[in-house]
């Protein structure tokens, strides 16, 4: 999510032109959030006969772990190199042509079927190098390219394109794969190319404006994230916001194959019943937590959320029956608000002058999370996989209490903060 815009940059004025530069400059967050989660979703299924759940889960880590400093190294590069708007858009470019060259690779030998661990591993890096390479220079448009007042507009649009993303490469994702297994990511390769053409092209005059800004992880030095580190409530937050991406990466590692190779189920299933219920529970809450959170407060909000979401997950180790289905809306919303507020809550309880360095903290928190999640969760199925209940889905059905422990441990931490003001 791109940050808060702090800075007064060019106005291009009000109309339809600028309406269409938001659009323009939220489209790439459809086609990555589209790639990011037919790789974290489908990749392990293609790699499931031949591989091992540890394996998979350190697959999946990757993204987390290049997360944690590869924004910070492109963020410096492109503040010490950027004089005007367009000199951001080289490493921009350059970043996306890795994730294609990345989806190509997974497509291609997925289709002819000589897909391996090593050449997925090799395929991913480059994705995940590419990924956290290009959202350095691309939240920083934002900043660069609009206005203060206008910046919840364009937040707005990246979000709507962002979810659009995610759901479709939920359900798409399982209808493609099922026609052929490479089609998913030769489709995110080409959203990925259109997407980022439209930006380039909807740049237009705005190229030729000063940079204005620096990219947060540019101004997120190591010693202004020591600092913060101080505060006690922003040292619980960050280490809830490790404790939720924990839970939300392992769910995206594990959930597909829960259904497929635990229940048997196949990847038409999941993609034409289960994700539509997932998309369900983030229409109804996501939309709906911002309002709440300012009327009833981000806490307590929060709180219910974590036990509503972290509870539900509880359940699917000790019964699979049919209406196991029912559960995944309130996963779902759960997750939306969890997903939605925590960037709120961290700018409430920073001053304004540590924004940067609070976005680069909660970027290393959400880093570490991401890569100890999945692990935890493969060591965990492989271990439990034999144990009743577990054995009834092949040791699956472990990553789900891996999940629900995180999210529970979080809630002390997260109910720490309600004396804060603002929340």
């Amino acid at each position: 999510m791109p940050p808060e815009t702090t800075r007064r940059s060019t106005s291009h004025g009000e109309g339809r032109h600028d309406r269409a530069w938001l659009l323009a400059l939220g489209a790439p967050a459809l086609g990555m959030a589209f790639t990011v989660t037919v790789v974290a979703s489908y990749v392990p299924v293609l790699l499931e006969a031949g591989s091992d759940p540890v394996t998979i889960g350190l697959l999946v880590a990757a993204e987390g772990f290049l997360g944690i400093f590869v924004p910070a190294l492109v963020g410096n590069a492109s503040d010490r190199r950027s004089r005007r708007v367009r000199d951001r858009l080289g490493l921009l470019v350059a970043a996306a042509a890795l994730v294609v060259a990345g989806l190509a690779l997974v497509g291609v030998l997925a289709t002819v079927g000589g897909l391996s661990v090593w050449v997925s591993a090799l395929a991913l890096l480059l994705l995940y190098l590419g990924y956290h390479a290009f959202l350095a220079p691309y939240w920083t448009l934002f900043s660069d390219t609009v206005a203060p007042e206008r910046s919840g507009r364009a937040v707005s649009v990246e979000g709507t394109w962002r979810v659009l993303g995610t759901g479709a490469g939920l359900i798409g994702g399982g209808l493609l794969i099922a026609l052929q297994p490479g089609l998913p990511f030769l489709v995110a390769a080409g959203l990925v190319v259109v997407t980022v053409l439209v930006l380039v092209r909807g740049l237009g005059e705005r190229g030729d404006d000063p940079v204005t800004g620096e990219t947060v992880e540019g101004r997120a030095s190591t010693g202004a994230i020591r600092t913060l580190l101080r505060d006690p409530a922003i040292r619980r937050l960050a280490v809830a916001n490790g404790l939720w991406n924990f839970a939300l990466m392992a769910l995206r590692a594990f959930v597909v194959l829960f259904f497929v190779a635990g229940l048997q189920r196949d990847t038409a299933f999941v993609a034409t019943v289960v994700f539509p219920l997932v998309a369900v529970g983030i229409l109804a809450a996501a939309p709906a937590s911002g309002w709440l959170a300012e009327r009833f407060g981000h806490v307590r909000l929060l709180v219910v959320a974590l036990v509503a979401w972290g509870g539900t997950m509880a359940v699917p180790p000790f019964y699979t029956g049919p209406w196991i289905v029912a559960a995944i809306p309130v996963v779902a919303a759960g997750a939306a608000v969890v997903l939605t507020l925590p960037l709120s809550v961290l700018m409430r309880v920073t001053p304004d002058e540590r924004h940067g360095a609070a976005a680069g903290l909660f970027g290393v928190s959400r880093g570490v999370g991401s890569t100890l999640g999945p692990v935890v969760a493969g060591v965990a199925i492989v271990l439990l996989d034999g144990v009743a209940p577990f054995s009834d889905t092949q040791g699956y059905g472990a990553f789900w209490l891996v999940c629900s422990a995180a999210l529970l441990l979080s809630v002390p931490l997260t109910w720490s903060l309600r004396d804060q003001p603002g929340l």
